[in-house]
C-alpha cells in the first residue's frame, strides 16, 4: 500500500534573524530540533547543522523582504517568525552619539518592524505567530543604556500593538524579555562601563538568582511561546529575568 503524501504532517517553517551565534542560534537550533524547517538570516551566512542560512542585514529592507520571499518560495509557507538579531549599547549619555544611537533603533527596532510587515501575508495564510527578542531593558529603566532601553521598549510595545492588531487574524505576536544572557555579545558590554559608574545603578542590573540566563533557556521561551500550547497568548512580554522584576 502507498502511503498518501496528503496524510504526512505538515513541518513548519520557521524564519529566525540573527543565527550565527549566541540567542539566534539557539533559537534556530531548537526550532530544528522540534521539527521546523528554519531560515536565517545574519550578516555572516553561518548557522546550526541543518539550517540554511541567507546573508543579509535586518536594516536592509530589500534584504529582508528577499529573505523571507525565498523562504516562502523553497518551503511553500511561513508559520513562525523569531526577530532575534540585535546589538548591545552601554555608555553615558554624555556619550552617545547619533550613530550609536541610530545603530540601536535600527537594528533593535526598526529591523524587527520591517521584517514583521514582509511576513505579515504569509502569516496570516497560515494563521501563524512572531516571537521578538526583546529585554528587561524594554520593560524597565536602566542606567548607562538609553539606546538600548530605547529600542527594546519600543520593540515590547511593537509587540503588544501587533498583537491587539492581528489577533482577528489569528497571528499570535509575543516577546521574550531575558536579563543578561551568556552569550559573546555580553562580553562587549563590560568595557564599556564608565570607570565612575554609580554602584547603586549597577547593583539595579543583577538577578536575585545567580549566574545569567543561558541562550538555551531564551530558546525554550521561544519555542514554547511559537508552539500550540500557547495558541491563546499573545500580546505578552515573557521576563527571563532571574526574579529582577518580582
Amino acid at each position: 500500500m502507498t502511503d498518501d503524501p496528503s496524510s504526512a504532517p505538515v513541518r513548519r517553517v520557521a524564519f529566525v534573524t540573527g543565527v550565527a551565534s549566541g540567542i539566534g542560534f539557539a533559537v534556530a537550533e531548537r526550532l530544528r530540533d522540534d521539527g521546523a524547517r528554519v531560515v536565517g538570516l545574519d550578516l555572516r551566512p553561518a548557522g546550526p547543522d541543518g539550517v540554511e542560512v541567507v546573508a543579509g542585514d535586518v536594516t536592509d529592507r530589500a534584504a529582508v523582504e528577499a529573505a523571507v520571499a525565498h523562504t516562502v518560495d523553497v518551503h511553500g509557507r511561513l508559520d513562525v517568525v523569531a526577530n532575534v538579531a540585535g546589538v548591545p549599547q552601554f555608555g553615558r549619555l554624555d556619550d552617545l552619539d547619533d550613530d550609536e544611537w541610530q545603530r540601536s533603533l535600527a537594528v533593535n527596532l526598526t529591523g524587527p518592524f520591517m521584517v514583521c510587515r514582509a511576513a505579515l501575508p504569509h502569516l496570516r495564510a497560515t494563521a501563524g505567530c512572531i516571537v521578538n527578542v526583546a529585554s528587561i531593558a524594554g520593560l524597565e529603566g536602566q542606567a548607562y543604556t538609553a539606546a538600548y532601553c530605547a529600542s527594546k521598549g519600543g520593540l515590547v510595545m511593537l509587540t503588544r500593538a501587533l498583537a491587539v492588531e492581528l489577533a482577528v487574524d489569528g497571528v499570535r505576536v509575543n516577546c521574550v524579555c531575558p536579563a543578561a544572557v551568556d552569550t559573546p555579545l555580553l562580553g562587549e558590554v563590560a568595557p564599556r562601563i564608565p570607570a565612575d559608574a554609580d554602584p547603586r545603578l549597577m547593583d539595579r542590573l543583577q538577578m536575585l538568582m545567580p549566574g545569567l540566563v543561558a541562550p538555551a533557556e531564551v530558546a525554550a521561551a521561544v519555542a514554547y511561546l511559537a508552539s500550540d500550547a500557547a495558541a491563546m497568548i499573545t500580546g505578552q512580554a515573557l521576563a527571563l529575568d532571574g526574579g529582577r522584576s518580582a
